[in-house]
């Protein structure tokens, strides 16, 4: 099983391959498409670090500077995505808008990967234990959020068991 340093990564380099997707696109609907899905995926990716990740690394390690600037970049990021998925598909307004959300995201990944994956890799914590923790409520939040018409009825199913696992088992 990855660790929850390594999820983090392999999110943020899925992320980046959206990013460079997009900038090779050229029409709108496709564009659109790729906002769309980043969009999913930041999103997504921010609860994970919002609600595990972080909490416990405050809890462990403390960072609390790091981790105040990391939330405060999440914040803008979601204000970014709220205004993107306002914009149709046509124009420039997309494009700038999202182009705005990258450099935002670069800047952040930058910074955690740099500052505080390394530090939380130096720690104590148990990387193996949290990395199971994220895997687990990532599914849920992938079901939670496929695109309206796309969830099964296997899939609620499966989610609502799992969410009762997390419950009865450890807290994230």
């Amino acid at each position: 099983m990855p660790s929850a340093t390594q999820l983090i990564r392999r999110d943020h380099k899925k992320v980046e391959g959206l990013f460079d997707k997009f900038e090779q696109t050229k029409t709108d609907g496709a564009k659109k498409r790729i906002v769309d899905q980043a969009i999913r995926e930041l999103e997504i990716h921010a609860k994970l670090e919002e609600e595990i990740f972080y909490p416990a690394v405050r809890k462990q390690i403390g960072e609390e500077d790091l981790l105040d600037e990391a939330k405060q970049e999440h914040q803008q990021a979601k204000e970014m995505m709220r205004e993107l998925k306002k914009i149709s598909d046509k124009g420039g307004e997309l494009d700038e808008k999202f182009s705005e959300l990258m450099e935002s995201v670069k800047h952040h990944v930058e910074e955690e990967e740099n500052e505080l994956l390394p530090k939380v890799e130096q720690s104590e914590m148990d990387l193996a234990d949290l990395g199971d923790q994220i895997l687990e409520r990532k599914e849920e939040l992938q079901e939670e959020m496929q695109p309206s018409g796309a969830k099964s009825k296997a899939g609620r199913k499966s989610a609502k068991s799992s969410g009762r696992r997390r419950k009865s088992g450890r807290a994230a």
